[in-house]
């Protein structure tokens, strides 16, 4: 099988390195580094990567939130990837062997494979349950509450080429969104592993990021809900906007790659990718 990872990144030279020999270490057959914003030495550590098989994908703006991996996810696919995995660029846990098994799921005819980051019990109370409940939500709106919490916006997930036959790489970029129209879809949707939060070694953010984290999620959590029961799109609910980091997610500039890589406009130094022509004005 032609396997793929793909790493968003915005500076994370501290873990970068780490997150792409784990991912070689599952079975990656290409890794594709999206490097985006990044001001650090993130990009020269992958484009000095000592492995043919690491490649980075170069925009120098902020994507914003997850909408690297539907850049990634576009460059696997026309690539001829038969799996996709997404894992974050700022993880520093023992990782290979819980990718290994999500990619192994995609073997068994799994079309999104989850990560069950509670496997001893669901937290409560505070922000983290709200944003537990918002999940849990999703899931039972969706019909699926043997899925509990698990969502693609928490741990790696893995998608399979029929996924993206089926759905468009734009709802990756909004990942409760891209669960929900899955199953909508009829796709095979299933927890492929689990690994308890605290042992992925996510990077501890610091003033009111981990707010807008919360918001954003359970915003793309109401969306996804919404979209799903055939509703317009919105991320309000008891006359409360959840907003947070998806004012950051730049779809103009995702529209850009997407055109760029669909009609071949990209070029690659060494093994670095980025589009041949600059965005217009228009793209934001």
């Amino acid at each position: 099988m032609n396997l793929w990872s793909v790493i968003p990144a915005q500076n994370e030279e501290r873990t970068i390195a780490h997150v792409i020999a784990n991912c070689l270490a599952a079975g990656s057959t290409r890794v594709i580094v999206v490097c985006n914003g990044t001001s650090d030495g993130t990009l020269g550590i992958v484009q000095n990567y000592p492995d043919k098989r690491v490649a980075a994908y170069w925009e120098p703006e902020p994507l914003g939130i997850d909408v690297p991996r539907a850049i990634g996810a576009l460059i696997a696919y026309t690539e001829g990837a038969d799996a996709i995995m997404f894992c974050d660029g700022d993880l520093s846990g023992n990782l290979a062997g819980h990718l290994s098994s999500l990619f192994a799921s995609i073997a068994w005819e799994y079309h999104v494979s989850l990560t069950d980051c509670y496997p001893r019990g669901l937290p409560y109370g505070g922000m983290a349950g709200r944003v537990i409940q918002s999940r849990l939500d999703l899931n039972r709106v969706i019909g699926r509450q043997d899925l509990g919490a698990a969502v693609m916006s928490h741990g790696p997930s893995c998608i399979s080429r029929r996924f993206m036959d089926c759905l468009p790489c734009q709802a990756l970029a909004i990942p409760p969104l891209a669960q929900a129209l899955a199953v909508k879809e009829g796709l095979n949707v299933r927890i492929g592993a689990s690994l308890a939060h605290g042992l992925l070694g996510s990077r501890e953010r610091q003033g009111d990021h981990p707010d807008k984290i919360a918001d954003l999620i359970i915003g793309d959590c109401i969306l996804a809900k919404s979209v799903f029961d055939g509703c317009l799109p919105a991320r309000c609910e008891n006359r409360r906007p959840y907003i947070g980091l998806d004012s950051k997610r730049r779809w103009g500039l995702l529209r850009y790659h997407i055109d760029s890589i669909t009609s071949g406009n990209t070029t690659r130094s060494g093994n670095t990718i980025r589009p041949s022509k600059p965005p217009t004005l228009t793209a934001s």
